[in-house]
């Protein structure tokens, strides 16, 4: 990840910072920590209104974090389907065929571990940086994939599909596993439908199927950890990371024994989960998605018991081929060039630091947490020794005098 984003001086000595894409495994960090609005992502919301009113046929998927980012979301729902959307998924039910796919997995395999992999920027970080944690990646599709595996496989839907999702990163996803066709933001719908002064209708419109069971947790950090210990105990040993230490999680994880790792390693890019996503309109706060959820918990096991959900998995098991909710994943090669001890010594001169104090001052002013990962940066050729505060400290004092 730290190859992603360089820094560098254009020809009249700004400083700039440009995106090595085939670096990036788009958490998201780089928009939301830039308060200037210089970074921004794409998404294809622009596109899908395009084709609607083409008359491309188009079906839509919905995360269940829409429950928490967009209070009207069945208005919203009703304005689509005037414009053409044939059929509405919600992307919980995909997540009850995924935790019901990852139990299945989990008896036929035994203790072998995993990592979840509902989230593309975990992926990404994968096939990019960590090759040898692919192997560990869940096989199994995330709940969008499964719940677009149903519409096409089980459902006939031929339908081009959009997703409602608070993700930048399901884009990689879609684009990797062909299912879905248009990755539709909260954040850019929102953006579209005020710039574009669209005002919803006062009807309502739900979804096209019955009612979801507990994968309506999915989106909380956890929620497959939830699902699976309601169904299978504490047989299965399963852990949980979220946030931006995760991937440093996933390092440690990789230079652990296998018998010492959990069944299932269940992680997240996103420190709250889904309903905060990369995104996301982050209008709720943290105790008002908590409270939805409850909600959404309690009408999940409202009257349904383990007996239910099992008899429910039966009725799975003689409809569903499980082969068809799997995929792989493929290293991707890229650049990754090492540095030396000499090169640690060639960068931390151009900052002028040449003792050992100058160079654990570690102030953390240049995003670093320590002024040798800045110094490894600078060999990596990805950031530059203007940007240490306590080199341009210095040179301003030189300058002066």
């Amino acid at each position: 990840m730290e190859l992603a984003n360089i820094t560098y001086q254009d020809e009249v000595g700004n400083i700039k910072v440009k995106i090595d894409h085939t670096k990036c495994i788009t958490c998201g960090r780089c928009v939301s920590a830039c308060k200037h609005k210089a970074r921004f992502y794409e998404d294809d919301t622009k596109r899908f209104f395009q084709d609607l009113a083409d008359g491309v046929p188009i079906s839509l998927i919905a995360a269940p974090s829409i429950r928490t980012n967009m209070s009207e979301y069945r208005k919203l729902f009703a304005y689509l389907r005037k414009l053409g959307i044939k059929k509405i998924y919600d992307v919980s039910l995909g997540a009850d065929i995924c935790i019901w796919a990852h139990i299945r997995h989990i008896e036929k395999t035994g203790s072998v571990s995993l990592i979840t992999q509902p989230c593309p920027s975990i992926v990404s970080y994968c096939e990019i940086y960590r090759h040898d944690l692919l192997e560990k990646l869940s096989p199994i599709q995330s709940p969008m994939g499964c719940i677009a595996t149903y519409m096409k496989k089980y459902e006939g839907i031929t339908d081009n599909i959009a997703a409602l999702s608070p993700c930048i990163a399901k884009s990689e996803e879609f684009e990797d596993t062909q299912l879905t066709q248009y990755n539709v933001t909260f954040t850019k719908l929102y953006e579209y439908i005020k710039e574009n002064q669209i005002e919803l209708p006062e009807e309502e419109s739900g979804f096209d199927h019955y009612d979801c069971g507990p994968g309506v947790l999915f989106p909380m950090p956890g929620g497959l950890k939830e699902n699976i210990e309601f169904f299978m105990g504490q047989k299965v040993s399963i852990d949980k990371g979220e946030g931006i230490s995760v991937f440093k999680y996933l390092d440690i994880y990789s230079e652990t024994p296998e018998e010492m790792l959990p069944h299932v390693n269940d992680v997240l890019n996103c420190a709250n989960g889904c309903h905060v996503g990369t995104a996301s309109s982050h209008s709720p706060n943290v105790y008002q998605i908590n409270r939805i959820h409850d909600k959404c918990r309690k009408q999940a096991a409202f009257d349904r018991d383990r007996s239910y959900y099992e008899d429910l998995y039966r009725q799975y098991d003689e409809r569903f081929n499980l082969a068809k909710f799997m995929r792989s994943y493929v290293p991707k090669l890229v650049n990754q060039p090492e540095v030396s001890d000499q090169d640690i010594d060639i960068a931390f001169k151009s900052m002028n630091k040449t003792d050992f104090a100058s160079q654990n001052i570690d102030c953390g002013a240049c995003g670093n947490e320590t002024c040798y990962n800045m110094a490894r940066k600078i060999a990596l050729k990805v950031n530059i020794p203007i940007n240490c505060i306590v080199k341009s400290i210095g040179d301003a004092k030189g300058m002066g005098s």
